[in-house]
């Protein structure tokens, strides 16, 4: 393994930058002090001007009517956190993110942010030598600009496209005008990545907004396993929930493949957005499992567009709340051309007073004939006072099209958990195997196994002792 540690960040952070409050000053001074090109300081000044004039999404706002951002104190937050320092080994981070990194699995490459600086990162010689790119996005825009400027900001632009409503992109807005952290993840036409590339954005300075920003193309015929990690630092006792809005742009070109993992473990006293967007060529693939465990509230947007005749999309996700936890989901598959296959399947289980609210959609567009599009919720409530509320949609524009959506909410089912009883088990036993059981299925098509293992792990932490 190679280490690729560069930084962009060009000295100490300036005032602008550690004041709480965000302005258009301090859009510029983020783009002073990364270094900008003028290409990204414009669209950075775009992406401002879109968050000034879209309007705050409200519960009477379609697509929010289940989102209280009452949470919010934008006012008490900094725009950036000092860079944090690079470090040599693993070992050499702090305390609390060891404790939440899991190194018990081979990877190809690994980049760890610390508040938006790459503090470790490697990548093997052999994939360099075919060709792979895997360093932070600051130094991508400046030492592969001609790559990056195709595909940088094109599926989440700084303004999304007319005709979306009117709250649409607001989060994401932000974003563009102040991204700070992230990865850039290239891989050439016919590679194959065998070993995963893993990426961990952690969040440790609670009093700062983090705003990562990462860019992933696999390009025509190269398949890849890349996975994608959340992570941010306990806030104190009565403080504003730490905020964060992070976007995700994924091209799988033709005849690619991608296996994508996104683990959210934010911390507790965490409120943040992540809004995350694929297209898919002719005949591409991915297979994309969303896993969601932390934060007080969790907004998470995911995006499939399959633009590609005869291309193929499986949505996964699982989430496990707890306490007051809120997660509020998004899902988008987007048929654009004949021949294109959807399959999605998200799993929630909840207990205490802990809340899901999920919107899905298949939208089969004019000229998608001979597609498939299939889409599942199904959620867990492990206490009376947890609360599910799930709306599949469909939106059919063409004919020769084959589309089924479902939802369930409910409880363990009881007669499983007497056949088990009757078994010699106890009722807390049987229920945890029947938890563990319900969420499988998703946990299975994770593409690495050693993750497959934590994330089981601490789905059974979270179902504790009952």
């Amino acid at each position: 393994m190679a280490t690729l540690i560069r930084s962009s960040a060009r000295g100490s952070l300036p005032g602008a930058l550690t004041t709480p409050g965000l302005s258009e000053a301090t859009v510029q001074a983020m783009g002073d002090w990364r270094g900008d090109p003028d290409w990204v300081r414009d669209l950075r000044l775009r992406g401002w001007q879109a968050w000034e004039s879209i309007p705050m999404p409200t519960m009477s706002t379609e697509g929010w009517r289940r989102s209280d951002l009452r949470w919010l104190a934008l006012d008490a937050i900094a725009p950036a956190a000092p860079p944090a320092p690079v470090v040599e080994g693993l070992e050499q981070l702090p305390t609390e993110l060891r404790g939440q990194l899991q190194t018990d699995f081979e990877e190809g490459g690994l980049i760890v942010q610390h508040d938006g600086t790459a503090a470790y990162a490697t990548l093997q010689e052999a994939l360099r030598r075919q060709g792979v790119i895997f360093t932070d996005l600051h130094t991508a825009l400046h030492e592969h600009r001609d790559l990056l400027a195709r595909h940088f900001m094109q599926l989440l632009p700084p303004r999304w496209r007319p005709g979306m409503p009117s709250n649409a992109g607001k989060f994401e807005a932000l974003n563009a005008a102040l991204f700070n952290g992230g990865a850039f993840v290239y891989v050439p036409p016919d590679t194959t990545v065998t070993l995963p590339l893993r990426s961990v954005l952690w969040a440790a300075d609670t009093r700062a907004g983090f705003f990562p920003r990462s860019l992933i193309v696999v390009d025509r015929g190269a398949r890849l396993v890349y996975v994608d990690e959340y992570r941010s630092a306990a806030g104190g006792r009565g403080e504003p929930l730490t905020f964060g809005s992070g976007a995700v742009e994924v091209y799988v070109k033709d005849g690619a493949r991608l296996d994508y993992v996104t683990v959210q473990e934010w911390s507790m006293t965490t409120g943040a957005f992540l809004t995350q967007r694929a297209t898919l060529g002719n005949d591409a693939y991915i297979n994309w499992v969303l896993v969601g465990l932390g934060g007080q509230y969790s907004r998470s947007t995911a995006d499939i567009l399959l633009q590609g005749k005869g291309t193929k999309a499986d949505l996964l996700g699982l989430a496990f709340g707890e306490g007051t936890q809120v997660f509020d989901v998004h899902t988008l598959q987007a048929h654009m051309s004949p021949f294109t296959d959807s399959d999605q399947l998200y799993k929630t289980g909840l207990r205490d007073r802990a809340r899901v609210a999920y919107e899905g959609l298949i939208d089969i567009q004019k000229g998608s004939y001979g597609s498939n599009g299939f889409q599942a919720n199904k959620n867990l409530l492990l206490d009376d006072t947890a609360k599910a509320d799930s709306i599949p949609m469909l939106e059919i524009n063409d004919n020769d099209v084959r589309c089924t959506h479902s939802s369930s909410v409910g409880p363990v089912d009881e007669e499983s958990v007497y056949y088990l009883m009757s078994r010699g088990l106890p009722r807390a036993v049987a229920e945890r195997i029947l938890v563990q059981g319900f969420f499988e299925p998703v946990i299975e098509r994770i593409g690495v196994e050693a993750l497959r293992d934590r994330i089981r792990g601490a789905i059974d932490r979270k179902i504790g002792d009952r």
